[in-house]
């Protein structure tokens, strides 16, 4: 019987629908916002000033244009935490993610998420 509640609980930590649930602008940060949304797509406008943090949150596939680049630091649900260098100007093409950040410099870029 643990076992199969053991096998039960790693099935629901893991499902998609979980760890992808959770939506940053449930938040309410005031360096995200959406731009505009429909059924297909929903495009959001980052802007962090250094020391800002979004808690724990996924995104759906994203494409990142990066405005006003910098670094910010990510930490994945596992604990893993990694600093990313965003260069102004650049497109990055991300798969789906949950994670949680805190911007090391002043950033802008804008998201757009692609709803399945």
């Amino acid at each position: 019987m643990r076992a199969l509640a053991v096998v039960m609980a790693s099935l629901f930590l893991t499902s998609p629908s979980i760890l992808f649930a959770q939506d940053a602008m449930q938040y309410g940060v005031k360096h995200l916002r959406v731009l505009a949304e429909d059924d297909k797509v929903r495009v959001l406008k980052y802007t962090p000033m250094a020391g800002d943090k979004t808690p724990i949150h996924s995104h759906p596939a994203t494409v990142v244009y990066v405005i006003k680049g910098g670094r910010s630091r990510i930490t994945l649900p596992d604990g893993t935490v990694r600093e990313a260098e965003l260069k102004t100007g650049e497109t990055l093409l991300r798969p789906p993610v949950t994670h949680s950040d805190e911007a090391l410099d002043d950033l802008e870029a804008v998201l757009v998420e692609i709803k399945k």
